[in-house]
């Protein structure tokens, strides 16, 4: 999680202000650059209270300075004290092209976020533009709720050139109110100097990823590192999963049309990430008292060999991981299935309802779908657009490129598969949350979690609230 601004998930951490007040074309073209420096999440939350605004953190040019207007921006947090840097040059950039209005962005969260957005867009002073995770599950409940602001106006005034497979995750009961922030792939990411060493290549078949972790094991290195203290992980690891054993046809079958989520391939997909996986030990001892940071980290160490997660990751790994190289590789075939990463929308911004400003908000969104605005957020945060973009001559890294070369921007290829959270509807992310970690611990079989993934599924298509292809 999770981004330009919308940096899906999953961290706070520090930040600091540049003091030089650089331009996004002077900070792209030659600006002093700064040394990336992480903040450890635990020491900056014990700052905070309980996850409300745990820290608010303003965009360094959003101290009025006369302006008219104010336009209240909740946000996601960044990995690293330079991606915060490179937020205030976002900002900084477009109060210099809006002399007129003062952005102040509070960041916490994406946790923190989903646990108090409704009760602060209810409030007397909600943020005027926020970022949120988009599909009916999430951006769906605030919209049935009445608490966003419609966007298909600012849509067709301003030529918002979103993808329309995107634009259907934040259309909701026909109306659009949101607009999707970036694009991300699920994939593995893996150490490619230990695979090196030990004589190691990418997996194509489950299989062979057993020979893998068996031989790290043996070696006291941990496989596959998964957290799954704050459960949505669960998700993305089923979603690899049944996006294999389903293929795109058979979940387009099931979102879109009559199929049933408690059918062998499903039960296949459950098994073998919340039960095998476990038993053999390929992931962390006790993955449902790990936190996904954590997990992230025993990557970043060493200590782990392999970290099923998402591209959004892909900046965080670039500045932190000094002592090995990073390569990626999609979760391999299943018993002979095909190999279909899932792919989605990643965060989206949302105008609240009850903004005191929605013209500014919406002028704010529109800043970041320009070109200029976009290329910059591609080199510094390493997030692919969810609209076209002018890609010639940007500077990005290495791991950054094999992402672009393998997410797919034009639409969605039918060998992808889909990041299931940010399509199904509430009730059943929560049956998928809590179902998983039963499995886990041993409470509940493959089959029963099968079972209760449809029984949610019924009761929210009963109530009309399934995921629809149409805009």
């Amino acid at each position: 999680m999770q981004t330009a601004l919308i940096y899906y998930p999953r961290d706070v951490q520090g930040s600091e202000v540049d003091p030089k007040g650089q331009t996004l074309r002077e900070a792209r073209d030659g600006g002093e650059q700064q040394m990336p420096r992480a903040v450890s999440r635990k020491d900056f939350l014990s700052l905070g209270g309980a996850g409300l605004a745990g820290a608010v953190l303003l965009g360094a040019a959003g101290c009025g300075g006369g302006r008219s207007e104010v336009v209240r921006f909740l946000d996601a947090s960044t990995e690293t004290t330079a991606l915060e840097r490179a937020v205030d040059d976002i900002i900084r950039g477009f109060e210099e092209h809006n002399p007129g209005i003062d952005v102040q962005r509070e960041a916490m969260t994406t946790e923190d976020i989903r646990r108090v957005i409704e009760t602060r867009l209810r409030s007397e002073r909600p943020p005027d533009v926020f970022t949120y995770d988009t599909g009916p599950g999430f951006g769906g409940v605030l919209a049935e709720a009445g608490l966003l602001h419609p966007l298909g106006g600012a849509y067709k005034r301003d030529g918002w050139d979103i993808y329309d497979w995107a634009k259907q995750r934040v259309t909701y009961d026909g109306t659009l109110y949101g607009v999707p922030d970036r694009l991300d792939e699920l994939i593995v990411y893996y150490n490619k100097d230990l695979f090196n060493r030990l004589g190691m290549e990418e997996p194509q078949t489950v299989d062979e990823l057993r020979q893998i972790g068996d031989e790290l094991k043996g070696r006291d290195i941990i496989p596959l590192s998964f957290g799954n203290t704050e459960q949505w992980p669960a998700g993305h690891m089923f979603s690899m999963g049944a996006s294999n054993t389903l293929g795109r046809e058979g979940l387009d079958d099931i979102l879109y049309g009559d199929g049933r989520w408690d059918v062998p391939a499903v039960v296949t997909a459950i098994d073998l990430m919340f039960r095998d996986f476990v038993e053999s030990g390929y992931y962390p001892q006790s993955p449902e008292a790990t936190t996904y940071d954590g997990a992230n980290t025993m990557f970043y160490s060493g200590e782990a060999a392999m970290l099923p997660t998402g591209t959004w990751l892909v900046s965080e790994i670039v500045q932190t991981v000094q002592d090995f190289e990073v390569g990626f590789f999609p979760f391999p075939s299943i018993g002979g299935s095909g190999i279909s990463p899932p792919v989605g929308v990643g965060a989206g911004l949302f105008v609240a309802a009850g903004a005191r400003d929605p013209e500014g908000a919406i002028k704010f969104i529109d800043y970041l779908q320009q070109d200029d605005t976009a290329r910059f957020v591609i080199e510094r945060f390493n997030t692919i657009p969810a609209h076209p973009v002018d890609a010639e001559g940007l500077d990005v890294p290495e791991l950054f490129k094999q992402v672009l070369a393998d997410l797919p921007q034009e639409g969605q290829s039918q060998s992808f598969g889909y990041n299931i959270d940010v399509l199904a509807p509430q009730n059943f992310n929560q049956a998928m949350y809590s179902g998983f970690q039963k499995v886990m611990e041993g409470s509940r079989s493959p089959d029963e979690q099968a079972a209760a993934l449809q029984d949610a599924w019924a009761e929210a298509k009963e109530a009309g609230n399934l995921p629809s292809q149409d805009l």
